[in-house]
């Protein structure tokens, strides 16, 4: 006896969201219908908003001379990636990342956004060569837009007063436009923008003096205007203040030199009450310096939050256990960070 099942478009789609993207490019070859359901931008948004509910789906990509990718759950096997920004020498860094896609930049300043699952990607138009610089790559939720941002310091050598240029490039408009300048550098050592709650992050300074106070400054990437973020009530006596995103939080990273470092995590954003600390490490729980730490991930229950150290080292620690495991990545003598 034959039985048909005859399954609505919406059902099909709820199915089909909680697949991993690698299974949803094979299944485009079931049907037109299959095919244009999954190119679809509403699918897309759906596969991600599950995605990111259900802490499913996640890749984390790493970086030495190439660049590799593995499920965050496994952490392994890792396959090796073909990216779009060949140059003499290969190798690209990774600017940011933002819902599947990575900003990506080779030694010669080319950049491109590139999705390492459909291997789609889109070249920036060539903004040329620039000394002292920061990025930051997100997503603009009012005009459902990418966005790549630079900060370029302009000022603060011999007496002259800090001045940073800001340009932005949308993945729509695709062209380099100016923005409101920003009297603040980037902070030592510099880093580039984190994205949470529709903005980017940095740690910036009006002041070189290296002894001054650093502030969080957003970028709201909807109006692109700056503001000021309140920062956790820390101890005065802190060596290095990094910011993160974690769980689509935004975090912060205090270093009180090599003998303890905290995890402050931002519950309700743009709150200052809401800065809640995650946990605490003490030197003796890792093996080498404490002022290169950085958060990755939750994994998928939640309990455990995945660090990279040194930028050399991944390890997992366990909330409730209050214990941190070393997580072995074969081949992978050193890298550079990016998660989707």
């Amino acid at each position: 006896m034959e039985i048909k099942a005859n399954l609505s478009l919406d059902l099909i789609a709820d199915i089909l969201s909680r697949l991993p993207v690698k299974h949803l490019l094979c299944l485009r070859c079931v049907s037109k219908l299959w095919r244009s359901l999954i190119g679809d931008p509403d699918f897309i948004n759906l596969h991600l908003r599950h995605s990111l509910d259900s802490r499913t789906n996640h890749t984390l990509i790493l970086k030495n001379t190439d660049l590799h990718t593995a499920d965050l759950a496994s952490l392994g096997p890792f396959a090796k990636l073909e990216h779009p920004l060949m140059s003499y020498n290969h190798g690209v860094e990774i600017q940011g990342s933002c819902n599947g896609l990575l900003c990506i930049r080779n030694i010669v300043e080319d950049m491109a956004i590139w999705n390492p699952s459909t291997r789609k990607y889109q070249v920036l138009p060539y903004l040329g060569s620039c000394k002292g610089y920061v990025c930051g790559f997100g997503h603009d939720p009012i005009a459902d837009d990418y966005k790549v941002v630079k900060i370029i310091q302009l000022g603060g050598a011999d007496g002259k007063p800090l001045e940073s240029e800001v340009k932005v490039c949308s993945l729509k408009r695709n062209r380099w436009r100016k923005i409101q300048d920003i009297p603040c550098v980037s902070s030592f050592p510099v880093a580039n923008g984190v994205f949470a709650s529709g903005a980017l992050h940095w740690i910036l300074t009006q002041k070189l003096d290296l002894s001054e106070e650093n502030t969080i400054v957003a970028l709201d990437l909807a109006t692109e205007s700056f503001r000021e973020v309140p920062q956790p009530e820390c101890e005065r006596m802190i060596y290095q203040l990094n910011v993160g995103v974690l769980g689509g939080c935004l975090c912060v990273v205090a270093n009180h030199g090599d003998a303890r470092v905290d995890l402050w995590v931002m519950k309700e954003y743009g709150v200052k009450e809401s800065w809640t600390i995650l946990f605490s490490l003490a030197s003796e729980d890792v093996i080498g310096s404490l002022r290169f730490l950085k958060p990755l991930a939750y994994s998928s229950c939640g309990n455990q939050v995945l660090l990279e150290h040194d930028k050399i080292n991944l390890f997992w620690y366990d909330l409730e256990k209050k214990k941190a495991d070393d997580v072995w990545v074969p081949g992978m003598i050193s890298y550079q960070r990016g998660s989707n």
